[in-house]
C-alpha cells in the first residue's frame, strides 16, 4: 500500500457499487456512512462519500482519506471497537499497517473486472492482427468500427485510436521480448548473428539475431535450438565499432549487460565482409578481445554462393547468365515486347508441349541464392523457341531501333553450345540448389551441414559417372528435337545437324570438367566456414552414426575431437559453473560412459539425434554427466547461417515503406518481432500482454471523452488615451489623462461644454473611439486598457 496515497487500510472502508456489467459506478466510505449523524456537525463536511461518489480521479480518495470528517469517523470507529473489547494495539495495527493480501485504493482502481478485460482483450487482439500482417495502424480504428457494426460488445471508445494501437503493439512486443530475456536467463551459452542494410528512409540498419540451446522444452520431444530476434539497431557508422556497440545495445535494451553478455557468448555469425570476418579491425577481432574462445562462422549460405561463382568463373557459364540477365531486362523494361511475347506463345502453345506456366523470363541476377538462377535457366529451357522466334521478328522489323541489338543477341543465343549448355547448368546446379536451400532452414546446425554436405557430394560423383545423354536435363531436351536427315529441330528453331552433333561433342567433354570444379571448390572451401571444424562437431553431435563409428574405431572414435573442443571452450565453461578440477581425462571418461549407455539402452540409430540428446539431458543420470553436456551445449550453440537474417529484410521492406518511414526504431523493433517471433494469430494469450500493461500505470477503460471547452467570450476593452489642454492661467500646455470615467471639467471648475475647447475634445474622442472600433485588432499602442 502506498503511504503518499492513503493513510489507512482501503479494504476497512472503501466500498463499491457494480452494475450488470460488473463495472464500478459508485464509491462509498462505510465508516463515514455508519458515523454519518456524528461527523455532520464538522464543518468541511459533505455526504459525496456517505451517499456515493462517481468522481474516480485517484486525488478523490485520497483527498477523502486525509479529511477531518474522515479522521473523525476513525476515532468514532476506534471507539466502538474498544467498547465491544478490542486491544488498541491490534485497532492500532489492524488501521495503519494494512495486511500485504489486501486490495489498495490504487488497486482499487487499476484492477479491472472481467468484462473491462474480455474488451481490452479484443482491441488487443485487433492491435495484434494489425501488426501481425503488416497493416497500416490506421486500419486498426477500422476495424474497431466494423467489430462495432458486428454487434461485438467493445466497451467505450477509449483505446479505439491509432494511437492506442501502437501502444498495444509495443505491449506484445514487450512481453515477446520479455520470454526471450527468461529463455536466456535460463541459459548458459549462446550466439549472436548480425547482417546490415539500409532501409526505405536511408537509415542503416543493423539486425541482430541471438542462438541459444534449449534441451529443456517439455512441449518437443527433441531438443531445439533457437535463433531468436533480438533488435533492428540504427547504426551511426557501419564500421567493426559501430556493429559492436550495436550488439551491446541490443541486448542491453533487454537487460543484458555487456558483463553476463561476454561470459556467455560463445559464437559470431555474419557474412564474408571484411567488416565482419577482419583479423585485424574486424568485428570478430573486437568479440574476441572480450572472449578469447570465441567462434566466427561465416554464413555456409552465402559462403556457397561465393563457391559456385568462383567455380563456374571463366567457363561457358558467364554467357549463359548474360543471357539470363539481357533477356530478363530486355522484357521487364517494355511491356510492348512482353505483349507480343505473350500473343506469339498463344499461337504455338497449341503446338508444342510446355513445362512452366510462366513466360515472362525471371531474374536470375541481383539475388545471391542458387535457385533463382535455377528457376531462370528451366524456364528458358522450357520456352527458347517463343524466346528465338521473337527476337526474329524484331530483328526483321526494320523500324524498331532496337534492330542491332536483337541481331546480336540471336547471333550469340541462338546456338547449339548456348542451348545445350543450358540444358548441363540445370543438372549442375540442382544439387547445389538443394544444398543451398538446406543451409537457408531455419533450424539448421552443424549435423545438418555435413550431412547435406555429403549427399550433394555424392549426387555430383554420380553425375560424372552417369553418360551426358541420361542427365535429365539433357535427356529431356533430346527427347524434345526432332531430328531429320540435315536439321535438328527444337520448338520450330533449326540447327544444321552438323553444327548441333558438334555442338554436342563439345558440351561432353566439358561435362565432367565443370563438375569436377564445382566438386572439388564446394569440398575445400565450405570446410573453411567456420573456426571449428564444423565436421568434428558433427561426429559428436550426430548419435545416428556412433554405431557405425564404434564398430568401426571402438568407442574411442571421437576423443582426439572432444579433447580438442574441449581445451577450446575451457574458459568459457568455467564461467558457467565448470569446476577447475575437472580435466581433460575426466571429460573423456564421462564422454566413453555416455556413449556406452546410449548405445546399449537407447537405440540411436533408429532415432533423430535431436530426440536422443532430449533424453540424454533429463534423464536420472544427467547428473551423472554434468560436464561433457555443458560441452554438448556450447556445440549445438555454435551458429551456422544467417540466412534468416536476409528474411528479416524482406520483412523490414513490407513494414517501413516511403509512407512510413517515421517509425521509431522501439516500434519497428516491436512491429519486426511481432511478425517474427509471434505465435500465430488466434493461439496467442493476450491476458498477460494485458496485465503487463496494466501494470505499468493506472487505466481508466471507461473514461468518457472530454467534451469540447465552450469558446471565450471576447473580452470588452476600454481604452483611454493622453490628451493636451491648454490653460488660460499661461502659456504653457498641460497634460490630463482622459479615460471613461474623467471629469470634463476645468481645474478652475468651469464646465467643459461651455467652452469651444470642450466641442474641440469631444468631437476628437468622437472620431477616435469610432475609429478604434472599427478595427479593434489594431496594433496601435496605448497607455493602458480597463476591462
Amino acid at each position: 500500500m502506498r503511504e503518499d496515497l492513503v493513510t489507512t487500510n482501503a479494504s476497512l472502508w472503501l466500498s463499491y457499487d457494480f452494475n450488470s456489467k460488473e463495472e464500478v459506478t459508485v464509491l462509498k466510505c462505510k465508516i463515514c456512512k455508519q458515523f454519518e449523524k456524528t461527523i455532520q456537525t464538522n464543518r468541511d463536511f459533505s455526504d459525496a462519500w456517505t451517499k456515493g461518489t462517481t468522481n474516480f480521479r485517484l486525488s478523490n480518495p485520497k483527498d477523502h482519506a486525509a479529511s477531518r470528517c474522515h479522521e473523525h469517523a476513525y476515532q468514532l470507529y476506534v471507539r466502538d471497537l474498544k467498547s465491544r473489547g478490542k486491544g488498541v494495539s491490534e485497532i492500532h495495527e489492524r488501521i495503519f499497517k494494512p495486511d500485504s493480501s489486501q486490495n489498495t485504493i490504487l488497486n482499487s482502481f487499476s484492477n479491472l473486472s472481467q468484462s473491462q478485460i474480455e474488451q481490452l482483450a479484443k482491441k488487443f487482439e485487433i492491435a495484434y492482427f494489425v501488426a501481425k500482417n503488416d497493416l497500416p495502424l490506421t486500419t486498426y480504428e477500422k476495424l474497431i468500427s466494423l467489430e462495432k457494426h458486428h454487434g461485438v460488445d467493445l466497451g467505450t471508445d477509449v483505446y479505439a485510436n491509432r494511437k492506442q494501437c501502437g501502444e498495444f503493439i509495443d505491449q506484445h512486443g514487450d512481453y515477446i521480448a520479455s520470454q526471450l530475456k527468461s529463455d536466456l536467463e535460463k541459459v548458459n551459452f549462446y550466439s549472436v548473428l548480425t547482417d546490415g542494410s539500409t532501409d526505405s528512409s536511408i537509415t542503416e540498419k543493423e539486425v541482430v539475431y541471438v542462438l541459444h540451446f534449449d534441451p529443456y522444452n517439455t512441449e518437443k520431444e527433441e531438443v531445439e535450438v533457437k535463433l531468436s530476434f533480438l533488435y533492428l539497431k540504427d547504426v551511426k557508422k557501419g564500421d567493426a565499432p559501430g556493429i559492436k556497440n550495436a550488439i551491446e545495445q541490443s541486448f542491453e535494451k533487454l537487460g543484458i549487460m555487456p558483463t553476463e553478455l561476454y561470459s556467455k557468448l560463445i559464437g559470431f555469425g555474419a557474412d564474408g565482409a571484411s567488416v565482419n570476418s577482419g583479423d585485424k579491425n574486424g568485428v570478430k577481432k573486437l568479440l574476441e578481445e572480450q572472449a578469447p574462445w570465441l567462434i566466427y562462422t561465416w554464413c555456409v549460405a552465402h559462403k556457397l554462393e561465393l563457391v559456385l561463382k568462383h567455380a563456374l568463373w571463366k567457363t561457358q557459364f558467364q554467357k549463359v547468365d548474360n543471357m539470363l540477365l539481357r533477356l530478363y531486362y530486355l522484357y521487364h523494361q517494355s511491356p510492348k515486347k512482353l505483349s507480343e511475347l505473350k500473343s506469339l506463345h498463344d499461337i504455338i502453345k497449341e503446338t508444342f508441349e510446355f513445362e512452366e506456366g510462366a513466360l515472362k523470363p525471371k531474374r536470375a541476377c541481383g539475388t545471391r541464392w542458387i535457385s533463382f538462377k535455377l528457376n531462370a535457366l528451366r524456364l528458358v529451357l522450357d520456352k527458347f523457341g517463343v524466346y528465338m522466334q521473337h527476337l526474329e521478328h524484331i530483328a526483321s522489323d526494320k523500324s524498331c531501333r532496337d534492330r542491332e541489338k536483337m541481331q546480336g543477341y540471336l547471333r550469340q543465343w541462338k546456338t547449339c553450345h548456348n542451348l545445350l549448355y543450358v540444358a548441363v547448368f540445370i543438372d549442375i546446379l540442382t544439387p547445389a540448389s538443394i544444398l543451398s536451400k538446406a543451409f537457408q532452414d531455419e533450424g539448421v546446425d552443424s549435423v545438418s551441414v555435413v550431412h547435406c554436405l555429403k549427399r550433394s557430394q555424392e549426387s555430383l560423383d554420380k553425375m560424372q559417372k552417369k553418360p551426358f545423354e541420361e542427365l535429365p536435363s539433357v535427356k529431356y531436351l533430346l527427347k524434345k528435337i526432332t531430328v531429320t536427315e540435315t536439321l535438328h529441330v527444337y520448338q520450330g528453331v533449326e540447327f544444321t545437324t552438323a553444327s548441333f552433333q558438334k555442338a554436342l561433342a563439345d558440351v561432353k567433354n566439358a561435362k565432367n570438367t565443370l563438375i569436377s570444379a564445382v566438386h572439388n571448390t564446394v569440398e575445400t572451401r565450405l570446410e573453411n566456414a567456420s573456426s571449428v571444424q564444423l565436421d568434428a562437431t558433427a561426429t559428436v553431435l550426430n548419435t545416428e552414426l556412433w554405431k557405425t563409428n564404434v564398430a568401426a574405431d571402438e568407442v574411442e572414435f571421437a576423443d582426439e575431437r572432444v579433447s580438442e573442443l574441449f581445451e577450446q571452450f575451457q574458459p568459457v565453461m568455467l564461467k558457467q559453473g565448470l569446476s577447475e578440477d575437472i580435466t581433460v581425462s575426466e571429460i573423456i571418461e564421462e564422454w566413453h560412459d555416455v556413449v556406452t549407455y546410449t548405445l546399449n539402452f537407447l537405440k540411436p540409430d533408429q532415432s533423430a539425434y535431436k530426440k536422443t540428446w532430449k533424453w540424454l539431458f533429463n534423464c536420472s543420470l544427467s547428473s551423472r554427466w554434468k560436464n561433457i553436456l555443458m560441452l554438448i551445449s556450447v556445440l549445438f550453440s555454435v551458429p551456422v547461417c544467417n540466412a534468416k537474417l536476409e528474411r528479416m529484410f524482406s520483412h523490414l521492406k513490407r513494414t517501413k515503406t516511403d509512407t512510413r518511414c517515421a517509425l521509431s526504431e522501439q516500434r519497428l523493433t516491436n512491429l519486426l518481432r511481432i511478425v517474427e517471433e509471434g505465435p500465430p494469430f488466434g493461439s496467442f494469450d493476450v491476458k498477460p500482454v494485458i496485465k503487463l500493461w496494466t501494470g505499468e500505470r493506472v487505466r481508466r477503460p471507461n473514461q468518457k471523452q472530454r467534451k469540447k471547452y465552450k469558446q471565450r467570450a471576447k473580452k470588452v476593452k476600454y481604452y483611454h488615451e493622453t490628451v493636451q489642454i491648454e490653460s488660460t492661467d499661461n502659456d504653457s500646455n498641460n497634460t490630463e489623462d482622459i479615460g471613461p470615467h474623467t471629469d470634463l471639467s476645468d481645474k478652475d471648475g468651469t464646465d467643459m461644454e461651455d467652452s469651444d475647447d470642450a466641442d474641440d475634445f469631444e468631437s476628437n474622442a468622437r472620431w477616435w473611439i469610432e475609429n478604434f472600433e472599427a478595427d479593434s485588432d489594431s496594433d496601435t499602442d496605448f497607455e493602458g486598457y480597463h476591462e
